[in-house]
Order: C-alpha cells, then sequence, then structure tokens
C-alpha cells in the first residue's frame, strides 16, 4: 500500500492517531511509529492534540462501555479540534 497504486489510497487525507493500552504508557512509543507511517503515505497528520489512555480498562464497564467522563471529555476535545482544523 505504500507504493504504486495503493499509496494513492491514503495521499493528503486527514488523519489523526489515539491509542490506548492496557499498561501505564498509553500507547506513546505506537503513536509516534504511526506518525512516521502515515507522513510516508503523504497524509495529512493532525498533531493539535494527543490522545493516550493508559490502563484502558479502567475506562470501560463490562459492556465494553465507556464510563470514564474525563475520558469522554478528552475524546470530545481532541475530535473537535481535528475537524475544526479542516473545515477551514
Amino acid at each position: 500500500m505504500s507504493r504504486g497504486e495503493g499509496l494513492a489510497h491514503f495521499r493528503e487525507k486527514p488523519v489523526a492517531v489515539i491509542g490506548a493500552s492496557p499498561g501505564g504508557f498509553g500507547t506513546i512509543l505506537s503513536q509516534n511509529h504511526w506518525n512516521q507511517v502515515l507522513r510516508r503515505l503523504n497524509t495529512q497528520p493532525w498533531f493539535g492534540g494527543q490522545v493516550m489512555v493508559s490502563r484502558a480498562g479502567t475506562h470501560f464497564d463490562a459492556e465494553r462501555n465507556l464510563v470514564s467522563e474525563d475520558l469522554r471529555v478528552q475524546l470530545a476535545t481532541f475530535l473537535d479540534g481535528f475537524a475544526a482544523s479542516y473545515r477551514k
């Protein structure tokens, strides 16, 4: 996908990276690596915010519903910023 015709599927597409981890680092290493890949694919990455959720299991109930109001606000803020950056 990173060469030839496959690259066209990604070129100039707006993207943002968020992540969740069961551990304490909240996907910081993973997000750094994805940002490199997205640049190589000639996407339009948005760097105006970050969401790195540590100990993700504590933010959801048994039915996988988001129960953390703090995380809900963080996600809403992130998505609002991402959307606003591409409405210009």
